[in-house]
Order: structure tokens, then C-alpha cells, then sequence
């Protein structure tokens, strides 16, 4: 009884608080890695961890996989947290993008290093100019958004290692904003411009160009007058123009690229001032291409001898990628083509990996595929994926590829064979002819 009146009469001892024995800078590694949400909550656990999170060194404030985020969540963290903000990213609503300039202006002061800015409309919204005040910026990534003219004084983004912009709009001479926005981020290795509007005369030229770039990715339904200075570093491209513009030529816009290790391109639209024919020579050899994915089709004349000028082009090429955006009759018209590329010996002499997706087993599909198989000396794997609608059986099909006679000896050819209810792989094993 004594016993027990002691138990009850002793306070309960506290369980030791490991966490608070870790070094700071461990600590701060833990909180730093947490949710936004479950770093402000650990101030529940004691009175020491109240303002713990307040102490971090830097805080990141993601907020772009919480759609309908309260802006008034944003402003707490703020106001409460007097430390760097290391990354921002967030999804503006009708409410909150009321709400950036403040933001964009307290982030500059608290040394931002990365913005990701969407929009949850599908207008746009308008952008302050206190985005430049963010001189430390090493990413930003903005959407659907009007960006403001530059501020008298601007001394741009001297650390941006990557810009994106999607959807986004220039006002008047927008197109020499962005390129003094190029010229003065040096350290930029990384851009992608999408879908971008430009208002003024598109007659007027301007530079995309950096000493240190190294990925360029630019889907836009014209040119905007833009030139391609030397990339001395550009190693990864991806063009998609549904509509080339520029006097110059397509073939003199693509050889700009001709450095490059890895190249994506669009050719299922015909520029118009290409005469129907997208590319009929390049004035460069890419010789550095080890990997082409190209969106194109076999429907016409243009769009195969675009890919053969770029195969013929590419002698060291490794791994080929076709996107067949258009299953329709053949066209015809290609026949010299395909045969004044047979006798030439360096055709996909490198080529080791092929696939190609959306076929329709049409006549000009087949020839191609052919051509590969009878002149890649070295490919190890073709990958076939059908169309919804072929123009034959996929048991025709197959039988037809089997008399296909292949240059490599390891070469084998598998294709995805459209069932009603689910996909069948064949595999096709290598035969010696």
C-alpha cells in the first residue's frame, strides 16, 4: 500500500527526448526533408521543439501537389519563419495570385534559390517584376503567366542553371526581353520555351544563345524570329515548330544543332516556305548524333525524305525512335529514294537499337523497315508497336517480316500486335538468310 502510495505520489518521469540528443545540423537535415505541414507541427512535441523549425537554416515551401492551398498558409510561414526560403513552388488561384507580388518580394529577402510558379485558370495571370529582385535564383518555372517588362537596372539571374516557361506571353518587344534575360544568365545550362506568345513584329531577329547550355527544348507553332547563336556546349535538343517562318530554311535552322548528342524532333507538319519538302539536305554532317527520336510519318514524299536526310546525315547514330503521329494510305512517290539509299553503305551503319511506334504496317512503313534491317550491320533489337487499325493482319505482318533479310546477325525484332482486349508480343528470332 505504502508502494503504491509512493507510485502515485512521485511525478511520472519524462521519456528521454532522443531526438534533441542528434547534432543541429542532423536535426535540421530531418526537419528540412519533412513535409511543410508535419515541420510546423513538430512545435507540438515540447516546449523545446516550439519554435524549432523557426531555427532552420533554409526551408523549402512546396506547395505544388496541394491544389486549393490557402495563400493565407503561405503568409504564416512567412511572417513567422525569419530564415532562407530555399525553394517556393505553388499553384495560384483566383484568391492567392492577388498574393504574389508580396510573396515574390519577401522570397527575394529570403535568398530563393528555386520558384515554380502554375496556374490553376486557363488564363493567364500577370507576373510582377519583383520575380527579378530574385537574383539567386537557380531554377524558375513559370506557367501560364504575362511576364512584365524588365526593370530599368536589371542585372539578371547570374546563378539560373535552369529556365522553363510554359504558356507564357510577352508584351510589346517581348522578344528582346527574353533574349537580355538569356544573355544575362551565364550560368544557364537548361531551357525549355512552350508554347510562348510574342506580340510586335516578328521580322526583327533575336538570339537564343548561351556559353554554357547544354539542353534546349522549344515547342512553339512559330520561329518568332529568333537565330541560334553558337552553343559550344549544347548537347541534348528537342524541336517541335508547327509552323517555320524563317526565310533562312529549315535545313539551316536544324544544322545549328548539328553538335548535338541527342535529338528530338517534330516533322509531322510541312513548313510552308519549304515547298512541301521539309529537308531535302543538311549543309552539316551530325556527327556527334548517337540518339534521334523523330514525330513524323510515312504517309508522303516530304516527310520520308526529311528522314532520310537526317539517317543519311547521322553516321555514328546508335538508337533511332520513331513516333508515327499519321496512319494513313500511302502517298507514294518515295521510290528512288529508297533505292538510292540501298547502295549506300554507311546508311545505319551504327545503329544498334530501333523502335518504332504507331505503325500501320502501310507499303512505305515496311520498305523502311526493310531498308533498317538489310543495312544496320551492327543492330541488336528493332521494336515494333502497332497501330489501333493496321492495313493488314498482324499474322501477315509477321509473316512478311520474317522474310526480311538482316545485315546483323544479332539482330531480333519483336512487335506489339493489337488484340481486341489487350496487346500480344511476338518475338521474332534471329535468322540467318
Amino acid at each position: 500500500m505504502v508502494a503504491s502510495s509512493r507510485r502515485r505520489g512521485r511525478p511520472t518521469e519524462l521519456a528521454p527526448d532522443l531526438l534533441t540528443s542528434l547534432p543541429a545540423h542532423l536535426l535540421d537535415c530531418i526537419l528540412t526533408r519533412l513535409d511543410l505541414r508535419d515541420t510546423v507541427r513538430t512545435s507540438a512535441l515540447s516546449r523545446a521543439w516550439r519554435r524549432r523549425w523557426e531555427a532552420l537554416p533554409y526551408l523549402p515551401l512546396s506547395f505544388v501537389d496541394k491544389r486549393g492551398t490557402a495563400p493565407v498558409a503561405v503568409d504564416h510561414v512567412l511572417v513567422r519563419y525569419p530564415g532562407h526560403i530555399s525553394d517556393f513552388s505553388f499553384v495560384l488561384g483566383a484568391h492567392s495570385v492577388t498574393r504574389i507580388a508580396d510573396w515574390l518580394i519577401a522570397l527575394s529577402n529570403r535568398g530563393v534559390k528555386s520558384i515554380n510558379l502554375q496556374y490553376s485558370s486557363s488564363s493567364s495571370f500577370n507576373l510582377h517584376s519583383s520575380v527579378f529582385l530574385c537574383t539567386q535564383l537557380v531554377y524558375l518555372e513559370l506557367h501560364q503567366c504575362r511576364i512584365p517588362p524588365l526593370p530599368v537596372g536589371f542585372t539578371g539571374f547570374p546563378v539560373l542553371e535552369e529556365l522553363k516557361l510554359y504558356c507564357a506571353g510577352f508584351r510589346e518587344n517581348g522578344a528582346s526581353h527574353l533574349e537580355a534575360i538569356l544573355g544575362a544568365s551565364p550560368l544557364l545550362n537548361f531551357l525549355k520555351l512552350y508554347a510562348l506568345g510574342m506580340r510586335g513584329d516578328r521580322s526583327n531577329k533575336w538570339v537564343i544563345g548561351g556559353p554554357n547550355l547544354r539542353s534546349l527544348a522549344i515547342t512553339c507553332v512559330s520561329d518568332y524570329g529568333w537565330r541560334i547563336t553558337d552553343l559550344p556546349c549544347l548537347d541534348e535538343v528537342s524541336i517541335d515548330l508547327g509552323n517555320y517562318e524563317s526565310s533562312g530554311g529549315f535545313e539551316g535552322f536544324i544544322a545549328r544543332f548539328a553538335q548535338v548528342r541527342k535529338l528530338i524532333l517534330h516533322t509531322r507538319e510541312l513548313p510552308p516556305l519549304t515547298n512541301g519538302n521539309l529537308m531535302k539536305t543538311l549543309p552539316s554532317t551530325f556527327n556527334n548524333l548517337k540518339s534521334l527520336k523523330l514525330w513524323t510519318h510515312f504517309g508522303g514524299r516530304p516527310a520520308i525524305l526529311s528522314t532520310f536526310c537526317l539517317l543519311t546525315n547521322a553516321p555514328n547514330l546508335e538508337e533511332l525512335e520513331i513516333k508515327i503521329d499519321r496512319a494513313e494510305v500511302d502517298e507514294g512517290g518515295a521510290n528512288n529514294e529508297y533505292q538510292n539509299t540501298q547502295l549506300t553503305d554507311t546508311f545505319c551503319a551504327n545503329l544498334q537499337v530501333v523502335k518504332i511506334d504507331g505503325i500501320g504496317w502501310l507499303r512505305n512503313e515496311m520498305r523502311f523497315i526493310e531498308l533498317v534491317l538489310s543495312k544496320a550491320i551492327v543492330l541488336l533489337t528493332m521494336h515494333l508497336r502497332l497501330d489501333r487499325i493496321g492495313s493488314m493482319s498482324n499474322e501477315d505482318a509477321l509473316c512478311e517480316l520474317m522474310t526480311y533479310r538482316r545485315a546483323s546477325p544479332h539482330a531480333q525484332v519483336f512487335f506489339s500486335g493489337k488484340e481486341p482486349l489487350n496487346f500480344t508480343r511476338l518475338s521474332i528470332p534471329c535468322i540467318s538468310f
